[in-house]
C-alpha cells in the first residue's frame, strides 16, 4: 500500500518549503507569530540533564557528524557502506571543526571553515563531482538555514550555543535532510519534470478548459428546474464543507492547537492534487464526524510549532496520501504524452515490466516512436504492434 511513500516524503518537502517562504514573507511585512518556544518542558529537562552530565557537547558532536554524513551523501550520491566508513574515519576533523565552532561563535571564519570542510571531503572521497554541484547544493542549505533563523525570530544566521535554541533550530532542517536523503536513495526529489513534461502540462490545461466549456454548454441545455436543483445543491455543498472546516478549527481552539491545525489543514488541501481524488465517505454527516475525530487525533499528536513546523506539515500530507490510498483507483488507457510515474503504475497491472509487450508500449507512448520503428526492433508487423497496444488497452479499461 505504501510502496511510493517516497511520493509522500517528496509532497512534505515540497509543501514545507512553499511554507517556509510565505512564512518568511510574512515576518518581513512584520507579521511575526512562528518563535521558538523556548519554555518546552521536555526540552528543557533535556537540557538540564545534558548540562549535569556534561554532555552538551557529545550532542552537538553527533548532530554535526548526522548533518555532515546527510549533506557528503547527497552531494556525492553516495550510500554505499564504504561511503559510511568513510564518514567514521572523518570524525576526528568533524570534531576538530565543532571545538573551532564553538570557541569562535561570531567570527564569519566559521561559516569559510564548514564550507570547506565539507567541499574537501566531498572532493577527497570522489574527485569527479562537480564543483558546482557541491557548492551549489551547499550554499541552498545556509539560504535555507537563513530562512529558518530569520522566520523563528533570528535577526542572523549566528551560530546558537543555547542549547534549548540551537535544538529547535535544528529539528525541522534535520527532518528536511533526512527526507531528502531518503528520496535520493530513489533517485531524487519527484519534481514535475518526472511526473510530467511541459507538453503534458499543456495537454492537461487544454484538457481542463475543454471540460469547463462543455459543462457550462451541458449546464445551459438543462431545464430550468435542474439548473436550480444543481445550483442549490452546490451552495448547500459549499455551506456543509465550511461549516466542516469552522468545526475542526473549533476543536483545534479549545485543544490550543489552532495554528497548527491550520498548517495541518493548508499542507492537506496543497497535497491533494499530488496524490489524486481523497477518499470520500458514503454521507455528509459521516464526513463530518471522521474529519473532526482525524484532526482532533492530529491537533493532539502533533507538535506546537515553536518547535516544529514541518511536522504538522508532514501530518497534513500524510492524512491526503493515507486518503488517497483508499480510493480504489480507475485506470485511464495509455496515451502519448503521459508521464513515466503513471505509465508504469498502469501498465504493470496488465502485463510485467520488462515484457515485449511492455517494451513496445513504451516506445510508443513514453519515447514517442514510431510503428514502423518498432517492427524492425521487434520483429512485428506495423499492424502485429497496434494490435499489441490495443489489447494492453483493451486489459486496462477492463480493470
Amino acid at each position: 500500500m505504501f510502496k511510493d511513500y517516497d511520493k509522500y516524503l517528496s509532497a512534505s518537502l515540497k509543501v514545507y518549503l512553499f511554507v517556509l517562504v510565505v512564512i518568511f514573507i510574512l515576518k518581513i511585512v512584520g507579521l511575526d507569530y512562528f518563535g521558538l518556544d523556548e519554555t518546552n518542558i521536555m526540552l528543557n529537562k533535556i537540557n538540564i540533564f545534558f548540562a549535569k552530565h556534561k554532555l552538551t557537547y557529545v550532542f552537538y558532536f553527533i548532530n554535526l557528524s548526522i548533518y555532515q554524513y546527510l549533506m557528503t551523501s547527497i552531494i556525492c550520491e553516495d550510500h554505499s557502506k564504504n561511503f559510511k566508513l568513510y564518514t567514521i574515519c572523518t570524525l576526528p576533523f568533524t570534531g576538530l571543526v565543532q571545538y573551532y565552532k564553538f570557541i569562535h561563535i561570531n567570527n564569519p571564519m566559521v561559516y569559510i571553515l564548514e564550507f570547506a570542510y565539507l567541499f574537501a571531503i566531498c572532493k577527497f572521497y570522489n574527485k569527479k563531482v562537480k564543483s558546482k554541484r557541491i557548492i551549489g547544493t551547499i550554499m541552498i542549505t545556509i539560504l535555507l538555514q537563513f530562512i529558518s533563523n530569520i522566520v523563528r525570530g533570528q535577526n542572523t544566521i549566528i551560530y546558537e550555543n543555547d542549547f534549548i535554541r540551537n535544538t529547535i533550530l535544528n529539528i525541522d532542517y534535520f527532518i528536511m535532510l533526512v527526507i531528502y536523503y531518503n528520496i535520493s536513495l530513489k533517485g531524487g526529489l519527484i519534481c514535475q519534470d518526472q511526473v510530467g513534461s511541459y507538453s503534458l502540462k499543456k495537454i492537461n490545461l487544454k484538457n481542463l478548459l475543454k471540460r469547463l466549456q462543455e459543462n457550462l454548454h451541458n449546464f445551459k441545455k438543462k431545464p430550468k428546474v435542474e439548473k436550480l436543483t444543481i445550483v442549490i445543491y452546490s451552495i448547500l455543498s459549499l455551506i456543509w464543507n465550511v461549516l466542516t472546516v469552522v468545526g475542526v478549527l473549533l476543536i483545534a481552539k479549545l485543544n490550543r492547537t489552532f495554528v497548527e491545525c491550520i498548517f495541518i489543514l493548508t499542507s492537506f488541501w496543497l497535497s491533494k492534487r499530488i496524490f489524486g481524488k481523497a477518499f470520500h465517505l458514503s454521507s455528509m454527516l459521516q464526513c463530518f464526524i471522521i474529519s473532526n475525530l482525524t484532526y482532533y487525533a492530529l491537533n493532539r499528536i502533533t507538535t506546537p510549532l515553536g518547535i516544529s513546523i514541518i511536522i504538522p506539515i508532514m501530518l497534513g500530507v500524510g492524512l491526503s496520501y493515507v486518503t488517497s490510498k483508499l480510493v480504489k483507483k480507475q485506470y485511464k488507457p495509455l496515451y502519448k504524452g503521459m508521464s513515466k510515474d503513471t505509465f508504469e503504475e498502469t501498465i504493470t497491472k496488465v502485463v510485467d515490466k520488462g515484457s515485449i509487450k511492455y517494451n513496445i508500449c513504451y516506445d510508443f507512448y513514453i519515447l514517442g516512436k514510431s510503428d514502423l520503428s518498432s517492427t524492425f526492433k521487434y520483429n512485428y508487423s506495423i499492424d502485429g504492434i497496434r494490435k499489441i497496444r490495443n489489447r494492453v488497452n483493451d486489459k486496462i479499461k477492463r480493470l
